[in-house]
């Protein structure tokens, strides 16, 4: 093998190297804030669960409103 071969060999190996850790270290870095960041389906689905929470609360609230009017209504007629 000649010299400038084994150079080029040299400096191909690294180059693929320094290609590969860059890789991966992107890689983990993104399944990283993945985990940190919930993706905006999460926080989306977890919004509608907590809209639909304070709407079912509302609703309550409202028709034990409702209940008591009608029953001072009933009694006083």
């Amino acid at each position: 093998m000649s010299n400038k071969t084994y150079k080029a060999g040299i400096v191909v190996s690294t180059v693929v190297g320094a290609a590969l850790g860059w890789t991966a270290s992107s890689y983990v870095e993104k399944k990283r804030a993945l985990e940190e960041n919930p993706s905006l389906l999460t926080r989306l689905r977890d919004f509608e669960q907590r809209l639909y929470h304070d709407g079912y609360q509302k609703a309550t609230e409202l028709q034990e409103i409702r209940q008591e009017v009608e029953n001072k209504i009933a009694e006083n007629e």
